[in-house]
């Protein structure tokens, strides 16, 4: 049966969601929101996708606010939650976008869902402040490019997993 694992799909999912934590503690100690999400609804069915988005703010959230000491005030509370809505907007885009065919539908979710997760954030920003500095054209640019190389590395983990048996190929529409 080509889509039997031999790793439960929780199991999966903690692996990428670690492999998401270990690449962006490499670039920028910034989970790669939009790839994550775009990279679950490749290969997971739409409501395991949104646990995995979660489980990646989670995570996020574990590592700012117990490990770098992030403040534990209102604005960067409501933060935290701009970036689960984001997580999740990225996970609803990536989901309308695999409605293409072929390897077009890989590039459509990431961009999609990559313009979902800095849209909500955009939006966010618009009531919490700091638009002006977040959304200069260096910023997103680089967090752009940091989700582009996230993916990358995502699908990468994504493939070698199939390959060895224990993961869904990102390339076949998730059931679901």
């Amino acid at each position: 049966m080509a889509d039997a694992l031999t790793v439960p799909k929780q199991t999966w999912m903690a692996v990428l969601v670690g492999a998401a934590i270990a690449f962006s503690f490499a670039l920028a100690c910034g989970m790669p929101f939009a790839a994550l999400g775009a990279l679950a609804v490749l290969v997971f069915p739409i409501r395991q996708a949104l646990w995995l988005a979660g489980l990646g703010w989670l995570a996020n959230q574990l590592i700012g606010f117990g490990l770098l000491g992030e403040a534990l005030d209102v604005l960067t509370l409501a933060g935290g939650l701009e970036l689960g809505l984001s997580a999740v907007a990225a996970v609803g885009a990536a989901a309308v976008a695999i409605r293409f065919s072929g390897t077009v539908r890989i590039g459509a979710a990431f961009f999609a869902a990559w313009v979902a997760q800095q849209g909500t954030v955009f939006a966010a920003s618009l009531v919490l402040g700091g638009t002006a500095t977040a959304f200069a054209p260096d910023v997103v640019w680089f967090i752009f490019w940091t989700n582009a190389l996230g993916f990358a590395a995502l699908l990468a983990v994504q493939v070698l997993g199939a390959r060895i048996g224990v993961a869904r190929a990102p390339f076949a529409q998730a059931a679901g």
